[in-house]
């Protein structure tokens, strides 16, 4: 993991606003991680040390030890969101943050953003929007794992996966799938094997294309009524 000092092409990220004047010295976020594939930006335990990561670019799965020493993903995450805001005020990081590309993020200073958040109106509202997006996230995770069928659970992450894009203004419909099918499988709790089948299942209904990992929603609408069990 490198680490590279500040740089100014920070006016550029859409977090700017939050970041701004929170790190020593006057500089807008302190210093930044370039974290290698597969490499870890911190492991489970770990003492979270009130930093919070907004990703720049790249994409991230979360990792917990199960009994037995498997892993299981509990959650993707990709540029520009934010890492470690479930762990603020815990004594230890509750999974791994695994990097899915060569990835970098951006390391905040969670109480000084927090103490000039008192003083910023605009500043506090982005920390209340950054805390409430964490809660519908999780949300939306108890309802996926609570899916009784793999095809509603497959059809939820290709369509949470959209929707990611679209808000951080890329296509909504072509983008490229960062996750192996092993870290699919076991997000959605289903063998890889049974991922394939789901994928060939979409592929000829005409729901999706995949070509590799290059990933086409050909009927977001169909996929909406499958994610919701609803399917004719």
């Amino acid at each position: 993991m490198r680490i590279d000092t500040y740089r100014s092409n920070c006016e550029r990220c859409v977090h700017f606003p939050l970041c701004e004047g929170t790190a020593d010295n006057d500089q807008i976020a302190g210093h930044r991680l370039r974290v290698r594939r597969h490499d870890s930006l911190y492991r489970a335990g770990e003492s979270p040390g009130n930093r919070i990561y907004c990703i720049r670019s790249g994409s991230f799965k979360m990792v917990m030890a199960r009994p037995g020493g498997e892993e299981q993903v509990i959650g993707f995450a990709m540029a520009p969101e934010f890492l470690g805001l479930n762990t603020l005020g815990a004594t230890g990081h509750v999974a791994s943050a695994v990097a899915l590309e060569d990835s970098e993020v951006c390391v905040i200073d969670w109480d000084r953003q927090a103490f000039r958040g008192r003083r910023q109106p605009m500043q506090r509202l982005g920390l209340h929007a950054l805390l409430a997006g964490e809660i519908r996230r999780a949300q939306q995770a108890t309802l996926l794992l609570h899916h009784t069928h793999s095809r509603q659970r497959m059809a939820d992450l290709m369509l949470n996966l959209s929707q990611a894009h679209r808000s951080n203004g890329y296509s909504a419909v072509r983008f490229r799938l960062p996750m192996s099918r092993c870290d699919i499988a076991s997000y959605i709790g289903v063998s890889a094997e049974c991922v394939s089948r789901l994928l060939d299942q979409f592929r000829r209904q005409g729901l999706v294309q995949l070509q590799r990992r290059d990933l086409t929603l050909l009927d977001p609408a169909a996929l909406q009524r499958t994610a919701a069990g609803v399917e004719s």
